[in-house]
């Protein structure tokens, strides 16, 4: 059986890798760092160095890797992924699976970005690809605790593989063949996390940030109904349950950018997804019409500067309306 491998050594990618040699998956790690190569085999993690040692992997610097494996991850942040892209399409055999395990954008020249899987369809026409996603800290991953995961692909052969792999580890993987809304899903919650961090973080109470969760599902179901994904989606892991789980507390890196806004605080903005992906969200909704208040709200705090009172105002102030 050939290997597989995972592309990128952060948080997620160890993750991953360490519930598929939980699964007696033979899998090794493709990274740019030597270091990240020596933590690896000692079972550490560089973004969490608090995490107790998990069972030592196997990495390697050289891309020549990719040649030899069966299923690819590619478990980089999405501004990264057209370089691995690129990486894969001059190493990777044709047969293998690419999927997805990252959230968000990838920006074009139009600063409206696309979807991952939508980039696979002109950047990897020749693999089969899929989009892995759904509510999973890294960490507790890491710890062995369970959790539940979407992946979605248009080529049932595909998904099997995938949930194969991963047979006896603690991920449980739930088929899908909608990647486009699974990707929705696992982008748009990010957004709509920073935007229940402000209102936590200025103190508007749970109400509130019910509102703010359930109005947020509406915008992603719009957007992805909009780019050819299906509204069951949202509903489902990748939609639904990863919106509940980011917008759960400050365990959540959005969540945790978004009240130190409302606190008035000097936010983390390393690590936190939705910031890099909201802009090309609201300009995208532009371009096709789609009314989405709160993305466009949090573009307006994050990237335009405006005052996050005048913005709440703004929209409390908007029409009434029906849901939907």
């Amino acid at each position: 059986m050939k290997t597989q491998i995972v592309i990128g050594g952060g948080s997620w990618g160890m993750a991953i890798a360490t519930a598929l040699t939980a699964a007696n998956t033979d899998v090794s790690l493709f990274v740019r760092n030597p270091e990240t190569v020596r933590l690896l085999a000692k079972g550490k993690c560089r973004q969490l160095p608090d995490q107790p040692a998990v069972e030592p992997l196997a990495a390697t610097l050289n891309p020549d890797c990719l040649s030899a494996a069966s299923l690819i991850y590619v478990v980089v942040p999405a501004g990264a992924t057209q370089d691995v892209l690129s990486l894969i399409k001059d190493r990777a055999n044709p047969e293998a699976g690419i999927i997805f395990a990252a959230k968000g954008l990838v920006a074009d020249a139009s600063s409206v970005g696309r979807l991952l899987p939508e980039l696979a369809v002109t950047d990897l026409p020749d693999h089969q690809t899929g989009v892995l996603s759904g509510p999973s800290f890294a960490d507790e991953v890491l710890s062995g605790l369970p959790a539940a995961l979407t992946i979605a692909s248009q080529t049932p052969a595909l998904v099997d593989a995938v949930q194969q792999s991963f047979t006896n580890s603690n991920l449980r993987l739930y088929g899908n063949d909608d990647p486009i809304g699974v990707a929705v899903g696992g982008t748009m919650k990010n957004v709509i996390a920073i935007a229940a961090g402000c209102a936590i973080g200025l103190g508007l109470g749970d109400n509130a940030k019910a509102a703010i969760l359930t109005r947020g599902v509406a915008e992603m179901a719009r957007l992805a109904v909009a780019v050819g994904g299906r509204l069951e989606s949202i509903y489902g892991l990748s939609g639904v349950g990863d919106l509940a789980l980011t917008c759960s507390g400050p365990h959540s890196r959005n969540m945790a950018y978004g009240m130190a806004i409302g606190a008035e605080q000097s936010p983390d903005t390393r690590l936190a997804e939705g910031r890099h992906t909201v802009a090309a969200l609201a300009k995208r909704a532009e371009t096709m019409g789609l009314e989405l208040p709160i993305t466009n709200a949090v573009d307006r705090v994050v990237n335009h500067g405006d005052n996050l009172h005048d913005v709440v105002t703004a929209l409390l102030a908007r029409p009434i309306g029906r849901e939907g």
